[in-house]
């Protein structure tokens, strides 16, 4: 177990590797990227929107809200999007090497994770910049970002069975995750469905991760117990559920592919 562990931490080196290989500029995109995210919606976004949030005394109120989430969003849509065409995306790998198909879960987990910590960093660095005060509480970020990850990883893996079945899986699943994004308060504030759409907030399982980094990002707050408490729940539903269909359905995934 220890060695597929390893491998699939040298995949995840190799896909990082890859990932921006022949541009120019190579491993400085992983920095650059988050950056100009955090540019237009700290500079250009947020005074273009002339939207205020009166409840932090910071000028960037609205930037320290939206980034956190933001970032978030987009590590969990991208990890869902490769997990789900995983199959088709390591196929030649599967056919040449005698390595469980969970191993290339893994290193894209893990890959879109060192991206995600670098996004969340550059973050915290933004609120230092903009003199927002940060508490202890900011170090709640890594083990919310390790659990998002697992629960992503649970998704990703069932959704993943399917797709060779059902390939039509390849485009609904990017239309259900842009539905899902506009269901979920990250470029907008909660108050503004909780009233009138209530169940878009209390049955939607990513908004729990979104609003703990937001409020560790606005006021500095550790998570609530009852957050952490669905935040764990929900994560272990899918990952036991994802392990359970993996063992029955991934011999005769093999034998499609």
């Amino acid at each position: 177990m220890k060695d597929k562990i390893l491998l699939a931490f040298e995949f995840a080196k190799r896909d990082l590797e890859e990932k921006y290989i022949g541009t120019g500029l190579g491993r400085f995109w992983f920095i650059l990227s988050p950056l100009i995210m955090i540019f237009i919606y700290s500079v250009i976004f947020a005074d273009f929107m002339k939207m205020k949030i009166n409840i932090v005394d910071n000028t960037y109120a609205y930037s320290i809200y939206l980034i956190p989430g933001l970032f978030a969003w987009t590590a969990f849509a991208n990890t869902l999007l490769r997990l789900n065409t995983s199959f088709f995306e390591k196929a030649n790998l599967i056919k040449k090497i005698s390595v469980p198909m969970y191993v290339f879960y893994l290193s894209i987990v893990i890959s879109e994770f060192v991206t995600f910590l670098i996004s969340m960093l550059l973050g915290v660095i933004f609120l230092i910049i903009i003199h927002q005060p940060i508490t202890l509480s900011i170090l709640w970020i890594i083990p919310i970002m390790i659990l998002q990850s697992i629960f992503t990883l649970g998704l990703g893996v069932i959704s993943s069975l399917f797709t060779p079945f059902f390939k039509d899986l390849k485009e609904i699943i990017p239309i259900i995750l842009q539905l899902w994004f506009w269901m979920t308060p990250i470029v907008y504030v909660r108050t503004m469905i909780e009233k009138k759409y209530p169940f878009l907030l209390t049955y939607n399982p990513f908004y729990y991760f979104g609003r703990t980094y937001q409020d560790i990002f606005l006021y500095g707050k550790a998570p609530t117990f009852n957050n952490i408490f669905i935040m764990t729940i929900e994560t272990l539903v899918v990952i036991i559920l994802a392990g359970y269909l993996y063992k029955k359905m991934i011999s005769t995934i093999k034998d499609i592919i």
